[in-house]
């Protein structure tokens, strides 16, 4: 999915047929801003962490449906950013979210 840089961070407006149009989706997020990773945690409530791996600056560009994996070297996270398996030993940064009008807003 591609986000659209704007004032207050990245904007994706979000169809209900979209891989973050119910709870539990998660989707990567690219933009001119950086790319993101993306869990639907609610009706209204997401979470969004940088997709920039803390092993080797990978881009973490997969899903299992419950964790984000590294393509590099097989770190995994959970969808709060921690690690759950290494080589990575240090958490994805977690971005503030908020979700109007069929909008997510990532800053």
């Amino acid at each position: 999915m591609n986000g659209s840089v704007t004032a207050t961070g990245v904007t994706v407006a979000l169809a209900a047929t979209s891989p973050l149009g119910s709870a539990g989706g998660m989707a990567l997020i690219a933009s001119n801003a950086g790319n993101f990773l993306v869990t639907r945690t609610g009706t209204t409530t997401f979470t969004a962490l940088t997709a920039q791996c803390t092993h080797e600056a990978c881009v973490v560009s997969s899903s299992t449906g419950q964790s984000f994996v590294c393509p590099c070297h097989g770190s995994e996270f959970d969808t709060t950013g921690r690690v759950i398996i290494g080589p990575a030993v240090a958490p994805l940064r977690q971005f503030q979210t908020q979700f109007a009008d069929g909008v997510l807003t990532i800053s």
